[in-house]
């Protein structure tokens, strides 16, 4: 089975690798079947009458097979698929592909089947991939210095497809006025609907490690595990290693576990999925597992993205320790899409929690969660550097060195909530207050202790 979205070339690769093997291809178009006969009709002609060596290909299966498509014909184009994939498997010379834009969309009798022991999935073109499109669909037209990277940024959501129609859009418009420009290209994107921007495209943070207090280790860390993978690969290549493909940040509640990696996606450039693992569990069967698949398959539609699993251990418990079934089909899941690894792309993989021992085990070894970052309550250093960057103006009687030693064992929340009490305290004193005092910081930490 090829899993592709659409226009992302599922056929022009199983036309490629058939005739790389010296074999004929035989191509089954499913546009108007609508009743069974016809489909084994369809499927018979194909093993009875196709020369060998052959290549059968059965694009978008799920028009037939998939949950409500002939829903009154369930049972019996199961049971035609069934007889074809067994007289495939006997037949000499003959292979099967069958074609589908996501394997979710299929019906299990056949996805199950011990006759289709292999899914390949193409995923959607990541930024590199969109620029070597863009340089590839560009080849043969007049162009000035094109900057394919930008192109690329420009263009999250995009199939192989709608890269060459923004081309040949752009082209037919400058006709007559000379060669193309990036301005042109860009503009063209512009106009040009992503078949793939149906589906959440992430976000990119206002924000990055200028609003991150002190922390510096943590930056440093982050960088190298995040940033220098889609910024300097050639680093990584050159000693002959791979970066870490994802990381878990834990420690006590509070600790800006979520505020310093929206930060880094900012900094990263990268699309930011921000998930809540008690989300994505649903009672259900099958729909938890959907969830995971559907939202691996989002970031990398526009990758470089970052995918941010909060409550980690909501989600991905040990298994066995939950009486729920349902989060051991999840654990299954995000293994299977965290092993992924040549086709997640610029994916990276963040994970935080406040329980790691609750989380299952085989999710936190190299090639998964294998970068483990604690976040504890703040130092001292680092409530004064918040004490610099927020945005509460505060009266010449606040000692700032003395409020970050006063306010010890309070987390990053702790202390803005503080602020923010404080300052609601002024306002309740004077409702035209322009700053915040000593005396409001004061009654703010009673509270606190």
């Amino acid at each position: 089975m090829l899993e592709a979205p659409p226009g992302c070339g599922g056929p022009e690769l199983t036309a490629k690798a058939t005739a790389a093997a010296g074999a004929h291809l035989h191509t089954v178009s499913l546009d108007l079947v609508f009743k069974p006969n016809r489909l084994l009709d369809l499927l018979e002609q194909a093993v009875k009458q196709t020369p060998r060596p052959c290549v059968i290909h059965i694009d978008r299966v799920e028009a037939v097979a998939g949950g409500e498509s002939m829903a009154p014909f369930k049972s019996q184009v199961a049971a035609i698929f069934r007889w074809f994939l067994d007289a495939v498997s006997e037949e000499a010379g003959l292979a099967a592909v069958i074609g589908t834009t996501s394997v979710g969309a299929v019906d299990s009798s056949l996805t199950d089947s011990a006759l289709l022991p292999r899914v390949l999935s193409i995923p959607p073109p990541d930024g590199r991939r969109r620029a070597l499109l863009f340089e590839s669909a560009l080849g043969r037209v007049p162009t000035t210095e094109i900057d394919h990277e930008l192109l690329a940024s420009r263009s999250p959501g995009f199939s192989g497809a709608d890269i060459l129609a923004a081309v040949i859009h752009a082209s037919a418009r400058g006709i007559g006025v000379g060669p193309l420009t990036t301005e042109d290209l860009v503009e063209a994107v512009g106009e040009t609907r992503p078949s793939l921007g149906s589906i959440s495209l992430g976000e990119i943070p206002s924000y990055g490690f200028e609003k991150v207090a002190n922390l510096v280790d943590v930056k440093q860390r982050l960088t190298e595990a995040v940033i220098w993978p889609m910024t300097r690969p050639e680093g990584f290549a050159r000693l002959g290693i791979d970066p870490p493909k994802g990381m878990l940040l834990y420690g006590p509640p509070g600790t800006g576990k979520t505020f310093v990696i929206r930060a880094l996606a900012h900094e990263a450039g990268a699309a930011f999925f921000p998930v809540k693992g008690a989300e994505m569990l649903d009672k259900y069967v099958g729909e938890s597992e959907r969830a995971v698949r559907d939202t691996f398959s989002r970031a990398r539609a526009a990758a470089p993205a970052i995918l941010f699993f909060d409550e980690l251990d909501a989600l991905a418990p040990v298994r066995g320790s939950s009486t729920n079934s349902v989060t051991d089909s999840v654990v299954a899941a995000l293994l299977t899409e965290l092993d992924g690894i040549g086709s997640r792309g610029q994916i990276f993989v963040i994970g935080a929690t406040n329980r790691r021992d609750l989380i299952d085990p085989a999710l936190l070894r190299s090639g998964r969660f294998e970068v483990h970052l604690e976040l504890g309550l703040p130092e001292v250093e680092a409530r004064r550097a918040l004490l610099d960057i927020v945005d509460i103006p505060f009266d010449e009687t606040v000692d700032l060195d003395e409020l970050a030693a006063r306010t010890d064992g309070l987390s990053f929340a702790d202390l803005t909530g503080l602020l923010r009490e404080a300052a609601l305290q002024a306002l309740r004193t004077d409702a035209h207050a322009m700053d915040v005092g000593m005396d409001e910081l004061d009654r703010a930490l009673e509270r606190f202790r």
